[in-house]
This record gives C-alpha cells, sequence and structure tokens, in this order.
C-alpha cells in the first residue's frame, strides 16, 4: 500500500540499506509496521528506538505529510514501484545505494527499455547543444531510449533530440514528482510525462536541493547501459555521474571538443581517464553490440561529409568549431569587415556556422 511506502521513506533515523533489507525480510511495509517486537529484535531493530517508537511520537505529523503526498500523487496519476516491483528497472537494483523505489509519471514500462545516459554542462555552447540534440536524435532512431537529467543545456537537448525522432525519454529529477525545476523547462517536462517517463526517488514537495542532484545522477547512470558526457567541466555533475557510470560497471563515452573551450575539459578528462572518445554514432554502438537486448536500428554514417557548401566559401575554413571573434577573422582572412560581414551571414543562412556574443563558430554536419 503507498501509504506504507510513504511512511517507510519517511523514517530518516533507519538507513536506506536496512529498509531495504527489512522488505526484503518481511515482504512489504505494511509487514514491518505489523511485525512483533521479537520479529523486529531479530531484525535487528530497536522497537524502543526504531520504527514502532518513531511511529508512536510522529504519527499526527507523519499523517498530515502523508495524506498530502497521496493527494498530489493521485491529481497527478503518479505511481510509486517499490525495488521488489517487477516493473521496478532491474539494472538500477544492481547499482550500490540503489534507491528504495521510485515515483514514476509517465510511461513505466519504458524503464526496461535499453538506454542510453546522454548528460553535459547547464551552460553548454551552442555547438554542444546541437551535438547533444543530433546524438540523441540518431541514437532514438537505432531504437535507443535516452535518459537524462531535465536541467539546462545538453539534458534538454537530449530530451529534445529523442522526442524530434518520436523515440523513448526518460526524465531523472531531482525533486519531488511534482516540482518543476528549472520552471524553464515546464513545457518538457509535460511533455516527456505525456510521451515518455519522468522519475524521482524523492517524495512529492521536495525543493530542489543541491545534494539532491548528485543522488539523483546515480539513478541516470544506474538506468543505462552506459553515459554519453557531451560537454562538461572538470567539476560539475555530469562527471559525477560519469564516474557513477564507470563504478556501476557501465560504459563511459565522452565527445572531444576544443583545448581552449572550458567545457571541453571535462570530456578531455574522461577520455585520459578511459572513456571512449566518440566522433560518430558508431563509436557508441561498437561498444554495446554484445547487450543481448539491443534493439536493432538502421546502421548509417554520422561523420563528416566529404564536402559541404562551406568549402567553397572564402572564410569557411577559418571558422573552426571552437568560436572565433569577428576581427580574428578579419585579420586572417585579408577581407575588409563589410566583406567578412557579408559572407558570414551567408554562412549562418545555409546553416553552417553559428553567431554567439560576438564571436562564430561551425556548426556540427
Amino acid at each position: 500500500m503507498l501509504k506504507d511506502w510513504l511512511k517507510l521513506i519517511y523514517l530518516k533515523s533507519i538507513s536506506l540499506a536496512r529498509k531495504r533489507a527489512l522488505i526484503e525480510l518481511f515482504g512489504t511495509p505494511a509487514a514491518i509496521f505489523n511485525a512483533s517486537e521479537q520479529a523486529l529484535a531479530r531484525a535487528g531493530i530497536n522497537t524502543r528506538s526504531g520504527i514502532a517508537g518513531i511511529l508512536d511520537q510522529t504519527e499526527h505529523v507523519s499523517a498530515q505529510v502523508i495524506e498530502g503526498d497521496l493527494e498530489a500523487l493521485a491529481s497527478l496519476q503518479c505511481n510509486y514501484i517499490g525495488f521488489n516491483d517487477s516493473r521496478f528497472p532491474a539494472l538500477v537494483n544492481e547499482i550500490p545505494s540503489a534507491p528504495l523505489g521510485l515515483f514514476v509519471k509517465g510511461h513505466i514500462e519504458l524503464l526496461q527499455n535499453p538506454q542510453i545516459a546522454v548528460v553535459g554542462s547547464r551552460n553548454a555552447s551552442p555547438s554542444g547543444k546541437r551535438t547533444a540534440f543530433a546524438f540523441s536524435a540518431e541514437l532514438a532512431s537505432m531504437g535507443l531510449t535516452i535518459t537524462s537529467g531535465l536541467a539546462t543545456g545538453i539534458d534538454s537537448n537530449a530530451h529534445q533530440g529523442c522526442l524530434s525522432r518520436n523515440g523513448h525519454t526518460v526524465g531523472v529529477i531531482g525533486t519531488g514528482i511534482d516540482r518543476i525545476y528549472p520552471k524553464a523547462n515546464r513545457n518538457l517536462y509535460h511533455e516527456i510525462a505525456e510521451k515518455g517517463v519522468i522519475v524521482t526517488e524523492f517524495p512529492p514537495g521536495t525543493p530542489p536541493l543541491p545534494a539532491n542532484f548528485p543522488q539523483r545522477n546515480r539513478i541516470i547512470s544506474g538506468l543505462s547501459l552506459g553515459t554519453l558526457v557531451v560537454e562538461a567541466g572538470v567539476r560539475s555533475g555530469s562527471l559525477i555521474t560519469a564516474r557513477l557510470a564507470a563504478e556501476q560497471g557501465r560504459e563511459v563515452f565522452a565527445i572531444p571538443g576544443s583545448i581552449h573551450t572550458v567545457t571541453s575539459r571535462g570530456c578531455h578528462f574522461l577520455i585520459k581517464q578511459g572513456a571512449k572518445l566518440v566522433e560518430s554514432i558508431d563509436d557508441i554502438m561498437d561498444e554495446l553490440k554484445h547487450f543481448d537486448n539491443l534493439p536493432s536500428g538502421n546502421k548509417y554514417e554520422t561523420g563528416l561529409p566529404e564536402k559541404t557548401n562551406g568549402d567553397k566559401n572564402p572564410l569557411y575554413n577559418l571558422i573552426d568549431y571552437a568560436p572565433v571573434s569577428m576581427e580574428q577573422i578579419i585579420e586572417q582572412s585579408g577581407l575588409t569587415a563589410e566583406q567578412v560581414s557579408s559572407i558570414l551571414i551567408d554562412l549562418e543562412l545555409q546553416g553552417l556556422i553559428v553567431e554567439t556574443n560576438g564571436s562564430y563558430q561551425r556548426l556540427p554536419p
């Protein structure tokens, strides 16, 4: 019964590992709360300071909180699946400190799908965002489910890229299921809830506390066969997710970038540590081909084309994937400011470059 699961969640004096052990012993939260003192004692619970004592002391407070949670979950049409539920993702049960259960909004069955986590910087570059979108779209076309954290930047573009191909996506959040964070992703949250699935281990009403997000990250990596980091700083939540993936025995992939770009340094660090350097979807699929339940998709190439329209443009080869200023382009080209400005506009209209804060950079093909 959901009410009993919520009671168990709110017992802060009992560790997560002990709660899981009690469920394995007694079967259900209700059976734990109805167990005799002798049975609890055999399970290592001191009834004076353990479950019975806590319930006696806080029953009136817990009842109010839990009743509110039940109303919130019902109004949002959310479910809760305990770790011993057949619908609970088996891969998550394999990780250290696996959650007691998950609050779920959307299509629960998608949690059983083969998944790839796509994560990265909240302050991603335009190139990074497009890369996350493109890779996620193509991975979704291969039949893989895209999992990310519904943050701004890389996460949002990963979800959107997947949805652009009518793919399946999982949003793992670090708040209660009824709290949308960041608020700018409200529409994306609702689209994922309708077409994919939103999950969290935190009860309704939980705010976006900083400590929740590293905890959330272990579920992102735990759901997935591998984690792809698109852009990340050397001290970022994305690197925490990658580290957790490695500790969980999952694959870690990283897309390299310019040595001059701060958000490339985290990916370069991961590659130095043994992450698979990724230039195309094939680099990912080659590492995953040994999984029996991998979906079959269409084979395609994602590398650079041999020729682009930009190759005929005198400025295109002066513009790299790292930002370059107008002044640098003028100096290197020997053209006038008016000539450079006209050519850059043409390249932008072709979708070959993008301007950001006065600098220009190539877009991925």
